[in-house]
């Protein structure tokens, strides 16, 4: 055991976009279960749980010991690498998991194709949104890990205006009273409680649960129900679209690696390499090489993540077109996210929309909108770090 680009109309309904059948791995998935539930990491004295490394590395500010606690993580998904090997070779045992995945309602393939607009038109705001946020930690662009962005995701600047008083208000004000923090501090905690959680949401609520997460980055919020300053709302703003858009785009490089993974199964070398540089480069860090099994849960998890990402955003473009940026306030927009919730498919939640099909304009406007000096590329403000002082 290791110790170590859509039109608004009506849609027509369309089957559940659930991949297609694939073999059975419920023992699998319960053994590599069991083994990262086993696994621990000795850090400082502590055994850490394999699963609160990530969130431990977070808050950790000196960056050389990230990186200590962060091989040792790498390390330990190593180990567990041959229990997910087996299970990748149940999921392609009977034929090619890709054809599979291409007779269910939304294909990987063509997913991804639609999606390569939304990289390229995200390509300059993102990296300009990473260099600045990286050069907070005194880390070049290009010398970056994914542990480094762990950090900058741990929003520790922004930790004093999250308060348990002050969240609990600001949250009150948009009447959602379920959630938990999911073991995060500061502004995550309240992203997770406003959000909700659980693995087996309908799409509706899925839907309308990402949409409210989104409110921690709105500034209508931030300023009028949290509290925060009015000169330092703008900082928060971009901050929290910038994590957004990392997360996306790592979702869609997910999808690209994963149209490989199962046209290579049979080569783990090959796929180690297509994780390591596909995700590595829509990301712009280095990320662990021994995560290319681990961080694929089921054949084409991440179609249902980006489905989820893209959806709550067309949710949010119709709350705010419909009752305005502070439409958590309005009765008439919680009586419709609460339809939109009944719904329990994909297709179901576009047709109350009006749309028949995902669009990905709303997410990356709405993330564009909030980012300091995307417009340029370079915008923002100078950064002075070893390298000298420089516009990021």
């Amino acid at each position: 055991m290791p110790t170590s680009t859509a039109r608004r109309r009506r849609s027509t309904p369309r089957p559940g976009h659930e991949l297609a059948v694939v073999p059975d791995t419920a023992d699998l998935d319960r053994r590599i279960a069991a083994a990262r539930a086993a696994t621990r990491i000795l850090w400082r004295g502590e055994e850490v749980p394999l699963d609160d490394v990530p969130e431990r590395i977070a808050r950790i500010p000196l960056r050389e010991l990230r990186e200590r606690l962060f091989m040792a993580y790498r390390e330990a998904l190593e180990a567990l690498n041959p229990l997910y090997l087996e299970r990748l070779a149940a999921w392609t045992a009977e034929g090619d998991v890709n054809e599979k995945a291409a007779a269910s309602a939304t294909d990987p393939r063509q997913l991804a194709v639609d999606l390569e607009r939304f990289v390229l038109h995200s390509e300059t705001p993102y990296y300009a949104a990473l260099r600045r946020d990286l050069a907070l930690l005194d880390i070049e662009q290009g010398d970056g890990t994914e542990a480094d962005l762990w950090r900058v995701a741990n929003g520790a600047a922004w930790a004093h205006w999250f308060g348990p008083r002050e969240v609990d208000r600001a949250i009150a004000a948009t009447g959602r009273t379920s959630g938990v923090g999911g073991g995060f501090e500061g502004w995550r905690a309240a992203e997770s409680r406003l959000g909700g959680a659980g693995a087996d949401r309908s799409a509706g609520t899925a839907a309308v649960d990402g949409a409210y997460a989104t409110i921690v980055g709105s500034p209508r919020w931030l300023g009028e129900e949290l509290g925060v300053d009015a000169e330092e709302v703008p900082g928060l703003v971009d901050f929290v679209a910038f994590v957004r858009l990392w997360r996306l785009r790592r979702l869609i490089g997910l999808l690209q690696y994963e149209l490989r993974l199962f046209a290579t199964p049979d080569e783990p070398a090959l796929c180690r390499a297509y994780f390591a540089g596909m995700v590595g480069h829509i990301t712009g860090v280095l990320v662990p090489e021994e995560a290319f099994l681990a961080d694929v849960p089921a054949p084409f998890a991440s179609v249902r993540a980006i489905e989820e990402t893209i959806l709550a955003a067309q949710v949010v473009d119709a709350l705010e077109h419909r009752f305005g940026e502070t439409w958590w306030r309005e009765p008439a927009a919680r009586e419709l996210t609460g339809s939109i919730g009944a719904a329990t498919s994909t297709e179901d939640v576009l047709a109350q929309l009006g749309y028949d099909s995902l669009d990905w304009r709303p997410v990356l406007r709405q993330i564009r909108t909030r980012l300091i000096g995307e417009m340029s590329g370079y915008g923002g403000p100078n950064i002075t770090t070893r390298a000298g002082t420089r516009k990021v």
